[in-house]
């Protein structure tokens, strides 16, 4: 018989597997996206920018305000060719940032209090933000879809309006906050 602390711990166990499954995938697989269309179908953009990587889009997908005092901002790198693009390419960090290639550089500006807020790191210095990999290239086939997301620190509860700032995309300014 299983004891509490050996039920959590092999959940525990289980989660960690799951997460780390597709980052012991191949380099041929690191397209971990759905397919464009049916990312379009679950959750309409706010507005969508093109990329610097020809054939692709930056899809803001929301910016929320949660009651931690933080932002959660999601968007999805979408490629709209038909042959496979490489995003991250032009990422500067080496070791143990490389993963985070694709969510290490945004930041959000709050221009009535005139602040930048970058993405924000945990106790250890780790960003509170999606991975996408073992390395900084990810490869986006035809038509496929990668999600991310990172958290900011909040602005002030009467800002209801923030600029988002993604490397190799066009500004999201004044973007709603959904509280």
């Amino acid at each position: 018989m299983f004891t509490s602390a050996t039920k959590k711990s092999a959940r525990a166990l289980a989660a960690t597997l799951l997460m780390t499954l597709p980052v012991a995938a191949s380099p041929a697989s690191q397209d971990k996206g759905t397919s464009a269309a049916a990312a379009e179908a679950r959750q309409p953009p706010i507005a969508v920018s093109d990329h610097e990587v020809d054939g692709v889009e930056v899809a803001l997908l929301s910016v929320k305000r949660i009651s931690d005092g933080t932002l959660t901002v999601k968007w999805e790198y979408r490629n709209k060719a038909n042959e496979a693009k490489r995003l991250g390419e032009s990422f500067d960090g080496m070791g143990w940032s490389e993963p985070y290639s694709l969510v290490y550089h945004p930041y959000l500006v709050d221009a009535r209090n005139r602040t930048k807020y970058p993405v924000l790191k945990d106790a250890q210095g780790n960003l509170l933000a999606g991975k996408h990999g073992p390395g900084k290239i990810v490869v986006l086939g035809p038509g496929r879809t990668v999600a991310a997301w990172a958290k900011f620190a909040a602005p002030p509860a009467d800002v209801r309006k923030i600029s988002v700032f993604i490397p190799g995309a066009q500004p999201f300014e004044d973007v709603p906050i959904a509280e």
